[in-house]
């Protein structure tokens, strides 16, 4: 009987040192990837979620920094006219973005369950914003030999707070999922567009200030599911 219930006993300690083993320690690092919104159209907003990694300076505290880039880029043939000089000539309109969101903060994290890790935390974001438009030997939607024109801007860049609360289920030992929302600000800054036309041979440049400032405070999810490893 002593011997059973040593054995019980033994057990016992060891399935709670493997609970305690789903959730990250001091010096753990994690990484996770979600499904975020971004910069849109040159606006902001308050999401993030591409990738993210966390340090655990205690098993209780974490540094975070999360990455959030999004690209876009189009390119439409425009032909030259069948039967004329042109015929077997090509233009193109291109249109292209590049949105950027940082995020720098940290994580109080509390005791939960085995598997389950709430916390609340702050961020600080950085954002950045860039666009252009270009046409090449095109005019009105036809090919036209010398006709180019450039647009770059309004890009934008930003920065802003923001609170979160949060919480991450570890499916299995070092693999989690998690939720989290949050409540903030950003405040943004149209940059100058600069305009290069191209006609008749002669190129012109004209640059237009900054449109103006934009500020806004926010309530969002920052990732419906984000899905995480611990190293």
């Amino acid at each position: 009987m002593k011997k059973l219930l040593l054995s019980l006993s033994i057990a016992c300690l060891g399935l709670a040192a493997q609970a305690q083993d789903f959730k990250p320690a001091k010096g753990d690092v994690t990484t996770e990837f979600g499904l975020a919104g971004g910069l849109n159209n040159a606006e902001f907003d308050l999401n993030e979620g591409l990738l993210r990694f966390r340090y655990f300076v205690k098993s209780d505290l974490a540094i975070r920094a999360g990455f959030n880039v999004s690209t876009f880029s189009n390119t439409d043939n425009i032909y030259g006219a069948v039967g004329s000089p042109n015929e077997n000539k090509v233009g193109y309109n291109k249109n292209s973005q590049t949105d950027l969101t940082i995020n720098l903060g940290i994580e109080k994290h509390f005791t939960g369950t085995d598997r389950l890790s709430p916390y609340v935390g702050a961020d600080f974001l950085i954002g950045s914003s860039s666009v252009k438009e270009s046409r090449e030997n095109v005019l009105g939607g036809n090919y036209v030999d010398g006709e180019n024109f450039e647009r770059k801007g309004p890009g934008a860049f930003g920065f802003g707070l923001r609170g979160v609360i949060g919480a991450d289920y570890y499916i299995a030992k070092r693999l989690y999922l998690g939720a989290e929302a949050g409540f903030g600000f950003m405040s943004s800054k149209d940059g100058e567009i600069t305009t290069t036309t191209t006609t008749g041979g002669t190129t012109t440049t004209v640059t237009n200030k900054s449109a103006g400032k934009n500020f806004g405070i926010d309530s969002s999810i920052i990732t419906a599911v984000r899905v995480g490893f611990v190293f």
